[in-house]
């Protein structure tokens, strides 16, 4: 057990499995006997290191072993499940996306076989999601198939550029190098949207207020019963009809052809389409990198990080111009045609192609544009912000002057009935 924590770091392994932690898998295994007769059977272990050793001990030559997986049972509405109901409804996050390929690439690391890993993620990932595609992949890896053939049916978890890299990596034997460069860039990709969510913070707080505020006269001057009864007639159809909407949304862009009109209008609408387009770009040149890291085809990375922008106009330009690669066009010339991604970029890019140095300007393309992002988020969340907290204000100015309206409006209505 000392040599494998010695190949990953003894940090990664105990956070992994614990000594007594209750990790056993079944394997079943078939021996030959010292009296040349063949003997079938099963037996729990840790990993097939030790059955390994077990079965040996005991004087057995070991003629095939592998771990034994519960079959997963297809129904037919699957594939619409997978492409619609699980991203809307069970939606996997890009923390536990990096966390799934940072646990896979210790456990192999620890020489644990493809469907090892996975049997073994299938019991400690805690999204479900996840946990089936583990489950299908240690099924898939027992039969010989590749780990891609399982993330390719769950296109709500695992992008296009995750595939290519997968994809890369089966052929080229590098699954370790590569499921390491995928958690460090959907690790990244979390801390984008974490820092987005940070700076909406304040914006959806004022939203809440601005929904609580007009209903406090009701508290003020009446019972908590009256102004409970107010709060829920307003707020639980608004309440509804945003999650309507954010739920409708996300079955939209799913679907191509309104994905890409809806993305092509949000790119033209001022500062908020320069912001977009300034976090689409940093997506797409840190996808490209790691997908150039992972030994994936020119052609091919172009594509699947074209899928990264998050963008689908930006995407169908990049992967219209990315045909150019294959006619012997260099690659800066074809980014610059596609006059999508800025050219800043892509000088940056030109130059890099002459030194041999394309990873690192991606990465630099990235760090840029993922800054300039930040700060026009805070400035974006800093005028959202101001606009809310004005609305506010109107609506409070509002009901102030309704209310001593109404005052003053019954004191002039009582004074003409007396000089009547």
């Amino acid at each position: 057990m000392g040599r494998l924590i010695g190949i990953a770091t003894r940090r990664e392994w105990d956070g992994m499995f614990a000594e007594g932690d209750g990790q056993m898998l079944r394997y079943a295994y078939e021996v030959k006997r010292e009296d040349g007769r063949l003997q079938r059977g099963m037996m729990d272990a840790e990993s097939a290191q030790v059955v390994e050793r077990k079965l040996t001990a005991q004087g057995y030559q070991i003629v095939s072993l592998r771990p034994v997986v519960a079959p997963v049972v297809a129904k037919p509405w699957d594939p619409l499940v997978r492409r619609f109901v699980q991203p809307v409804l069970y939606p996997v996050n890009s923390k536990q996306i990096a966390q799934f390929f940072t646990s896979l690439r210790v456990l192999m690391s620890a020489g644990m076989t493809t469907a090892e890993a996975m049997t073994h993620l299938s019991r400690q990932t805690r999204n479900a999601t996840l946990r089936r595609v583990a489950r299908e992949a240690a099924e898939a890896a027992v039969q010989g198939r590749p780990m891609s053939s399982i993330l390719r049916r769950y296109p709500g978890a695992f992008s296009t550029s995750a595939l290519a890299a997968v994809e890369a990596a089966e052929q080229s034997g590098m699954i370790e190098r590569t499921a390491d460069l995928l958690a460090k860039y959907y690790d990244r990709t979390y801390q984008l949207e974490l820092t987005y969510r940070w700076q909406t913070f304040y914006p959806k707080i004022l939203l809440v207020c601005a929904l609580l505020i007009p209903t406090l006269p009701a508290l003020i001057l009446g019972s908590f019963e009256a102004w409970l009864h107010l709060v829920l007639q307003r707020t639980v159809p608004v309440l509804a009809l945003i999650v309507a909407l954010w739920y409708g949304w996300r079955i939209a862009v799913r679907l191509p052809m309104l994905a890409q009109t809806i993305d092509g209008i949000k790119i033209l609408i001022p500062w908020f389409g320069s912001l977009s387009r300034r976090v689409s770009t940093a997506r797409w040149a840190r996808a490209l990198s790691m997908l150039s890291g992972a030994g994936v085809p020119v052609h091919q990375a172009m594509v699947a990080a074209a899928a990264a922008t998050g963008n689908k106009a930006m995407e169908a330009a990049l992967v219209r111009e990315a045909r150019g690669v294959l006619d012997g066009r260099a690659m800066s010339e074809v980014i610059r045609a596609s006059r999508e991604i800025p050219e800043a970029a892509v000088d940056l890019i030109t130059v890099a192609e002459r030194s041999g140095s394309i990873e690192d300007a991606l990465d630099k393309v990235a760090e840029y544009y993922e800054s300039e992002t930040e700060v026009g988020g805070k400035q974006t969340a800093v005028a959202v912000g101001v606009l809310a907290y004005l609305v506010i204000a109107g609506i409070i100015a509002f009901i102030v002057i309704s209310a001593w309206g109404g005052y003053f409006g019954g004191i002039t209505n009582a004074i003409d009935e007396s000089t009547r």
